[in-house]
This record gives C-alpha cells, sequence and structure tokens, in this order.
C-alpha cells in the first residue's frame, strides 16, 4: 500500500490525515526531548571543564564549550558505525512492536 492508496479510500484518507496529525505531534514531543537531552550534554562540558579550574566560567568560553561538545556528540552520532547501530536496533524495536502484529 501507497501512500495514493491511503488517498483514493475517504476512510482510508482520514486515518491517514489522524495519523499524520499524531505523528507531527509526536516529532515535536522528540525534538523537546532531544533538545534536553542535548543540554545535559552541555551540562556536562561545562562540569568537566568547571572541575579542573577554580576561576568561573565566562560566558564566551561557556559558548564555546557547549558548541565544542554537541558538535562532537553529533558528528560521534552521525558515524556510519552508529548510524548502522541505530537502524539495527530501531528494526529490533518495530518487530517487537505492536504496530507490526496483524
Amino acid at each position: 500500500m501507497t501512500e495514493r492508496d491511503n488517498l483514493t479510500d475517504p476512510q482510508k484518507s482520514k486515518e491517514y490525515s489522524q495519523t499524520m496529525t499524531d505523528l507531527a505531534s509526536e516529532l515535536e514531543v522528540l525534538r523537546g526531548e532531544l533538545q534536553s537531552l542535548m543540554v545535559r550534554f552541555g551540562l556536562r562540558a561545562l562540569k568537566l571543564y568547571q572541575t579542573g579550574t577554580p576561576e568561573p566560567l565566562l560566558p564566551n568560553q561557556m559558548s564555546y564549550l557547549i558548541k565544542y561538545e554537541l558538535t562532537n556528540a553529533i558528528q560521534d552520532l552521525s558515524a556510519p558505525s552508529n548510524i548502522e547501530a541505530i537502524i539495527k536496533q530501531t528494526k529490533e524495536e518495530w518487530q517487537k512492536s505492536p504496530e507490526t502484529e496483524t
């Protein structure tokens, strides 16, 4: 079945539209969760740096450290081996999910 199939049947079209709306809401929630996780990465970098010096961090130092930490986290996550691991785990989770039961 394709997206086009969902648009020719009025009931399926309505269900498809509702699913798209629900998933758009889920996407917003996931983005918020991801942003919160990235904040935790930034806080971790600041804590680590601060343990090495008694002087308080300056705002420009904070920005640099946070950006550096986020950039590294994103690069690590984007590595082909990590992408493959995410794909594999996602497939496994999909197989366990109720959506795949018929």
